[in-house]
């Protein structure tokens, strides 16, 4: 069996290197062209310069001697240095077997220019006015030389220049042939593979496209589709066959299953009821029991009517809708009751916006959270807890806060959570993990009542450091949005 990838480089890698070989050929060829034309260019740019330095030199030499300003006397030197730089380059430059001779001369004649414009300028300061006067005389006339020495040497560039241009002007007109023929020949190269091998892909595509449109308008019983290919379309044809025959069968099996899966979901709401942790209860008892022997009435039986009022709560039904004030209130009891059982091991706090209260909100919302962050955070610390519970309103939204000052979670932890808020990872696999010690209601549980309460996905941020705390903040719209569960 061939590859429908392996088709595709084998082709495309044949009709890319062919193209390439012939662009890069021609870009070669350009670039040829550009560096001729680049270096001849250069070249009537140095003579044009020495040109034209020769004669600010001698313009700046006899206006120094005129004036005796030591302006002009600056500026001669510049140029003095210029051409003393760059008088080597003629001969590397222009050099060849025809106008060998010419270019020495030339070269010799700016080096004279240079000794004759120093002696002239040493005579004028020691104050030698008959030598200067020749000196002078002798550096016009060798500079009135250069510029016919320059102006020989810019013609013979510009005859050969003639002929590089003819030379460009033929590769050009072949270069166009060559690029019209390619053009022509990839333009059908191109249609033909095109129309080849998109018939082999969407021939047997189209089939399935129209068996696939007979099993979304419910007709199950069709024949099976027929491949003509030997790559992963053959494949993908049988599997879609076997699909279509087990198809039938699994909708039949799926419309039992569906019924049971509602049954076991509603099952399984209740039994979160009867889950009460002995563990829990134990403490809680022991403490009571302790309490009314150190104690008399009083604080005994405030801590019998929060266990009660706890109690009462979990045990209600789940698929009511109760209020933010009635899980800020069973917050506040048990708060009391671990506050009462750990003493000064541990700080709980509550800042609560009353205008907030009225929100609906699923029950057994809050004390899953405050019971995660006290087993999950504080509750092996024997002093300095601190747990804190904030309800504010922002931006049109109740926000929730429930902060600890525990272990922290690690980031692993951290990112399957927010995976799991954003829907990127199911939570069935561990949706009984980490679930508090009266409630046995996991944070992923509560995630998802508030998701499929509100309708919306995203209803809650964790931030948390290892060593430092957790913070859980629920991000709530002040009216429901969806339904219950």
């Amino acid at each position: 069996m061939i590859k429908i990838r392996t088709k595709l480089l084998l082709y495309f890698s044949i009709f890319i290197l062919l193209l390439n070989g012939i662009v890069f050929f021609l870009y070669n060829s350009s670039e040829d062209i550009v560096n001729e034309y680049d270096y001849s260019m250069r070249r009537l740019l140095l003579l044009n310069e020495i040109s034209q330095r020769t004669n600010q030199l001698v313009e700046q030499l006899n206006a120094y001697l005129t004036e005796k300003d030591e302006r002009y006397l600056r500026e001669y030197n510049r140029q003095y240095r210029w051409l003393q730089e760059n008088r080597k380059q003629v001969g590397e430059m222009f050099s060849n077997r025809k106008n060998a001779l010419l270019v020495e001369n030339y070269e010799h004649m700016i080096e004279s220019l240079l000794e004759e414009g120093a002696l002239t300028v040493y005579h004028f300061q020691a104050g030698n006015i008959s030598l200067y006067s020749s000196h002078l005389h002798e550096a016009m006339k060798i500079s009135s030389f250069i510029q016919e020495t320059t102006l020989s040497l810019i013609n013979n560039e510009l005859t050969t220049y003639q002929r590089f241009y003819n030379e460009v002007e033929e590769r050009n007109r072949y270069f166009r042939y060559m690029g019209i023929g390619l053009f022509m020949t990839t333009l059908l190269l191109g249609v033909l593979l095109a129309v080849w091998f998109s018939g082999g892909i969407t021939k047997p595509i189209a089939r399935l496209s129209r068996a696939a449109r007979e099993i979304a308008s419910g007709k199950l019983d069709g024949p099976d589709v027929i491949s003509t290919t030997n790559d992963e379309l053959k494949l993908l044809t049988h599997t879609f066959n076997d699909m279509r025959r087990n198809l039938k069968r699994l909708i039949e099996e799926m419309k039992k299953k569906s019924e049971l899966d509602q049954l076991v979901k509603e099952l399984e709401l209740k039994s979160l009821q009867s889950q009460i942790n002995p563990h829990f209860l134990f403490n809680t008892l022991n403490v009571v029991a302790k309490m009314a022997y150190l104690e008399e009435a009083n604080q005994t039986s405030r801590l019998i009517e929060a266990i009660a009022a706890i109690l009462r709560y979990n045990l209600g039904d789940l698929q009511r809708t109760v209020t933010l004030a009635d899980e800020v209130h069973i917050a506040r009891e048990y708060f009391f009751i671990q506050q009462t059982r750990f003493f000064d091991r541990i700080k709980f706090s509550m800042d609560v916006d009353k205008q907030c209260l009225p929100l609906p909100i699923p029950p057994l919302t809050l004390q899953p959270l405050i019971e995660n962050a006290f087993i999950h955070g504080i509750e092996s610390y024997e002093k300095g807890a601190e747990i804190s519970l904030k309800v504010e309103k922002r931006n049109k939204r109740v926000i929730i806060e429930v902060r600890d000052n525990g272990v922290g979670m690690s980031e692993e932890t951290k990112e399957k959570l927010m995976a799991f808020i954003k829907g990127q990872e199911d939570g069935s696999a561990s949706n009984g993990k980490k679930r508090g010690h009266s409630t046995s209601i996991g944070i992923r549980n509560v995630i998802r009542r508030l998701q499929l309460f509100y309708g919306i996905q995203d209803v809650m941020e964790i931030e948390s450091t290892v060593g430092e705390g957790t913070t859980v903040r629920l991000l709530l719209p002040m009216t429901k949005g969806g339904g219950s569960e």
